[in-house]
């Protein structure tokens, strides 16, 4: 029997999936969508033209719709897993003149739409304590919602620390001059906000927390090795094992 598989996170659970049995489907992959934009309202502020890349088009059109509930919605009685990963949190949000937020995602800033928006905008970048407060906020309901559609003994919450070193030793990129160890902290805190609110929040083990040199997207401090991904795919294997 197949096992559904949902993800609503980054690259960090999506490049795991090739190393699940055949008998786990991907049913949904949500991506560059922060929780603070996911609990937006819609906004009709940042029309543009449709993205050369289809899976790009698909997350900034859907950050714009804040259409991850829509989905988990269509899907919940299918759902035999749902992983959850906060790195895109890594992006903040930008706030839109009618009160919405968006990711500020690559996507979104190469795209000019916000450059196209009448009006002020501002950047809430992550570790501020003004994205602290939208962000527990937004979790909390998010949380709320899954355990209303049955989904809490299903979800799996990867807490991936970013990495400071290489396999070698060397010293891990960084991201956008960010200090990986402040980053650090503050995805801990908001994962034990998550298993505060009596989700499972799994924690990827310090001797796998190394950046791979030779990743397909690139080096980043959270794109990891093989180890790596396999322990991603061992925890989906139990959560699903676990909640059958």
């Amino acid at each position: 029997m197949h096992k559904n598989l949902m993800i609503y996170g980054s690259c960090v659970s999506r490049d795991a999936f090739p190393l699940l049995d055949p008998e786990f489907k991907l049913l949904s992959y949500v991506a560059r969508q922060s929780m603070i934009s996911a609990m937006s309202k819609p906004t009709d502020l940042l029309q543009g033209d449709t993205l050369s890349s289809a899976f790009q088009d698909r997350s900034l059109a859907g950050d714009i719709r804040s259409n991850l509930l829509q989905l988990v919605r269509r899907f919940a009685d299918d759902i035999d897993v749902l992983a959850i990963d906060l790195t895109d949190e890594r992006l903040g949000v930008v706030r839109l003149p009618d009160g919405t937020h968006v990711t500020r995602s690559h996507e979104l800033v190469s795209s000019g739409r916000l450059k196209a928006v009448h009006g002020r905008t501002q950047d809430i970048r992550i570790m501020t304590e003004r994205h602290w407060t939208l962000w527990e906020a937004a979790a909390t309901r998010i949380l709320g919602a899954l355990s209303q559609m049955g989904l809490r003994e299903k979800t799996v919450i990867l807490n991936t620390p970013w990495a400071e070193t290489t396999q070698a030793g060397d010293p891990a990129p960084p991201f956008w001059n960010m200090d990986t160890a402040e980053v650090n902290a503050y995805l801990n805190e908001c994962c034990a906000h998550m298993r505060s609110l009596g989700f499972k929040v799994v924690d990827l083990p310090a001797e796998l927390r190394y950046a791979a040199v030779d990743h397909k997207w690139g080096a980043a401090p959270y794109h990891f090795g093989d180890s790596a991904m396999a322990w991603i795919a061992a925890e989906i294997r139990e959560t699903a094992a676990a909640a059958a």
